[in-house]
């Protein structure tokens, strides 16, 4: 196969797959926003933001490191650091779980917080996600077979329950069983019973080492983004706050659409060596710009009218709020490439975590103070100035490491051996 076929065929594979996923829960949300009213809507929203924040903790930075560490390890050596990082994992899940219900349940509505609550937990779960494991393996059908089609089968039930019964609580106690059965039957399949039963206390420490610098980046950047709709809930009125969600929605589409061209480039960008790094990163940063920019003008041009068609006039978004989101939309395109394939890629980790610390130290009270003000978008703009400065940011330090080296190049760092701070 060419270079050009390969290279389309992963794109499709990882970017393409998830697309079911992403299209799934507007099977659901519509029906939530119309029959479950606006209460529902902010407190299922509150706890998809609180525990999605929780879930990057969760998470121990693997989905910034673990693709490039499963695509260069051998073999043998890799249901292991499954294991490992399932273990790591495992010992930080329950105290973020409660502690995003409890979030959850303080900023939502009064008659939905048990609803708001069980959906924050669900979303923590995802950071047990082995999706990494599968990008660093090239595999995008493990991920719709383990991880896209539990969650299918779970929403289009919550779905039919909910428009039946009028029951939200279906929504997130489904999502929770999904997760649960997504990550142990691939567990399973990869290590077997008796290998995950077998703890090795040196190797989760040295997890918690060499992934602090991935885990502070994933954190930082969740502080303005996954956690903007709880600061927003927090700060606007509810009617704003529900417009907000709305256009949340929608931006989410961009994002995971972003991350999804991000899983099928971060293991490929660095597969081949330094021989072909400089290309691959230049052909990352044309697609990723591309989506970015298609991101900012669908925002621009249909925003307003798709929220309102999908989910209600009662909770659409204005265009202020549109722009906003769609710059956002184009910044996360362009800071998947040059941070999280480019600066990973480089070995230049410490430079990425910077890179989001900046950007939240701005954007969490840029989202605060405008939302305060001008409600959903300010929020969305507060955004937007985040996901800015963590580019521009990125930029300046991939165009100092590449003039310092005189080129791209891949770091030496093999996952056989401890990970190095950079």
């Amino acid at each position: 196969m060419t270079e050009r076929g390969g290279f389309a065929k992963r794109i499709l594979g990882f970017a393409g797959l998830p697309f079911l996923s992403l299209i799934t829960p507007f099977l659901f949300l519509p029906i939530l926003a119309r029959v479950a009213g606006a209460d529902a809507w902010l407190a299922i929203a509150v706890g998809q933001s609180s525990g999605g924040f929780f879930a990057l903790i969760v998470a121990l930075g693997f989905n910034t490191v673990g693709p490039p560490l499963i695509a260069l390890a051998q073999p043998s050596i890799r249901p292991r650091l499954l294991v490992t990082s399932l273990h790591a994992r495992l010992l930080v899940w329950l105290p973020s779980a409660l502690l995003a219900a409890v979030i959850a349940a303080l900023v939502s509505p009064g008659d939905y917080r048990v609803d708001a609550a069980v959906m924050a937990i669900a979303m923590t779960l995802t950071g047990l996600s082995s999706a990494w494991f599968m990008i660093g393996l090239g595999r995008a059908s493990l991920i719709a077979i383990y991880e896209i089609s539990p969650r299918i089968v779970a929403t289009v039930i919550a779905a039919v329950v909910v428009l039946n019964a009028g029951d939200v609580l279906w929504y997130p106690v489904l999502l929770v069983l999904a997760s649960l059965v997504s990550v142990g039957l691939f567990a399973v399949r990869t290590a077997g019973v008796a290998e995950l039963t077998r703890r090795d206390a040196r190797a989760v420490r040295e997890v918690f080492r060499s992934n602090r610098s991935a885990v502070t980046t994933e954190v930082a950047g969740g502080a303005y983004n996954s956690l903007a709709v709880t600061f927003v809930g927090s700060t606007a009125a509810s009617a704003q706050a529900a417009a907000y969600v709305s256009g949340d929605k929608l931006y989410r589409i961009g994002q995971y659409s972003v991350s999804a061209l991000g899983n099928a480039l971060q293991g490929w960008v660095v597969e081949a060596g330094d021989a072909e790094f400089g290309a691959r990163i230049r052909k990352s940063l044309l697609v990723h710009a591309s989506l970015g920019l298609m991101g900012l003008a669908a925002f621009a041009l249909l925003g307003p009218w798709l929220s309102e068609v999908l989910f209600g006039a009662e909770v659409a978004i204005n265009e202020a709020t549109a722009l906003g989101l769609g710059v956002a939309t184009l910044g996360i395109a362009l800071g998947t490439s040059l941070g999280r394939i480019t600066l990973v890629g480089m070995g230049a980790r410490r430079q990425f975590m910077l890179s989001v610390l900046l950007a939240a130290a701005v954007g969490v009270p840029a989202i605060l103070l405008l939302s305060s003000t001008f409600g959903a978008a300010g929020g969305a703009w507060g955004l937007a100035i985040g996901e800015t400065v963590s580019v521009c940011t990125q930029a300046l330090f991939v165009w100092r490491l590449r003039v310092r080296a005189g080129g791209f190049f891949v770091a030496t760092t093999r996952p056989d051996a401890a990970p190095t701070e950079q």
